[in-house]
């Protein structure tokens, strides 16, 4: 037995050392370590495919943010508390906004998790999907037709696209349509701009925004949705003056609705406002009771009202509203135009110099609202 084990032992010596000879093994061998390669790794241009082809395929999966949502970092750093996603957090949010003759669904989900209840809607229903493209968030159902009309044909494409606040999702609705029985018209060779019929468009708004806030929590992911763009609209940064803003990235008409119905529920009670230079006057006063209805904001008549003195317990004037040295001070709230939006700042009323963090603390408020 002895002898056996020590051949045994000779011959992997011997096996050992061939591999080593034959470069099999070590750092020029075949299976050398590659552990560190990726710190020899250079950088080279992106693979360019020629004209007309299409490029999904070979389009990065995962885009690397190029800014943060919240860039105020020239002063000494500390851990910051948590902020809510939202001011509503907690609270299930399907609700239909407007602005002007534009529509939507706002969702407190990804637009990943609104993109299968989209097609659950219309599958549910027996709507045909004519057309899908999960990575522009666009859905397209088949030519329709109902019985209290069957001359008349329509279709509808949704389509979804990131929220203002992050894991919140936008739903637009867009309708075109023709008669069958009229000889000079036929069905339309492209999408229209606006929906041919806005009250059918309303309709079909509805009855997914009743099908969406009925799924409870049921939760599911689509992994081709995850290609639909989800970049912040949102930040908090610094401008070229030094000064916090919020860097929001919407257009003048939809945010300045959006900053008045956020002013509302941050419990900056709007005294004044001027629109033209683009100025709320505001008083920040918890607890303030809003009006049942309100009209400032888009769909603000359907949201909840938050609870009283929540954001006070992320700063450090304390967690009881009659404490906080801020309540019943006057700011001016301003929004100008930017290069991808608006830029929202803040001042005191009668110019005096903030006390600090006390304009990130007023600009945290309105940021949480916003939608």
């Amino acid at each position: 037995m002895r002898p056996l084990t020590g051949l045994l032992l000779s011959l992997l010596t011997v096996v050992l050392a061939g591999c080593g000879w034959l470069g099999v093994g070590g750092e020029e061998g075949y299976f050398r370590d590659r552990a560190n390669d990726y710190r020899k790794a250079r950088s080279i241009p992106p693979m360019k495919a020629p004209e007309g082809t299409r490029t999904d395929a070979v389009s990065p999966l995962y885009a690397i943010p190029t800014e943060s949502a919240d860039a105020l970092l020239d002063q000494d750093f500390e851990v910051p508390r948590p902020q809510p996603l939202r001011g509503d957090a907690g609270e299930k949010v399907v609700r239909i906004q407007k602005l002007g003759n534009e529509q939507w669904i706002l969702l407190d989900e990804t637009p990943a998790e609104a993109w299968p209840k989209i097609r659950s809607f219309l599958v549910s229903n027996q709507i045909g999907i004519e057309h899908e493209d999960a990575s522009k968030g666009q859905m397209e159902t088949s030519w329709l037709s109902f019985r209290s009309d069957s001359d008349r044909r329509e279709k509808y494409r949704f389509r979804v696209e990131q929220g203002v606040q992050r894991a919140s999702s936008e739903i637009y609705v867009l309708q075109t349509g023709y008669r069958q029985d009229k000889a000079q018209d036929a069905p339309p060779a492209e999408w229209p701009a606006a929906s041919a019929d806005p009250e059918r468009e309303t309709w079909m708004l509805k009855e997914l925004a009743n099908y969406l806030a009925s799924t409870g929590d049921e939760s599911t992911v689509s992994l081709l949705a995850q290609g639909i763009s989800t970049v912040n609209k949102v930040y908090l940064v610094r401008d070229a003056s030094g000064q916090p803003v919020i860097d929001l990235r919407l257009g003048f008409d939809r945010a300045w609705a959006s900053l008045g119905r956020s002013l509302e529920h941050a419990e900056l009670v709007v005294k004044d406002l001027d629109r033209s230079a683009g100025l709320y006057y505001v008083v920040y006063e918890p607890g303030h009771k809003q009006d049942e209805k309100s009209t400032t904001g888009p769909g603000a008549e359907e949201t909840p009202k938050p609870k009283k003195g929540f954001f006070s317990r992320l700063w450090p004037w304390g967690s009881d509203d009659e404490a906080n040295p801020l309540v019943g001070r006057h700011y001016r709230v301003e929004m100008r135009t930017a290069d991808k939006g608006v830029l929202i700042g803040v001042r005191r009323d009668d110019g005096s110099a903030f006390e600090e963090g006390e304009a990130e603390f007023v600009l945290g408020l309105i940021k949480a609202h916003l939608s």
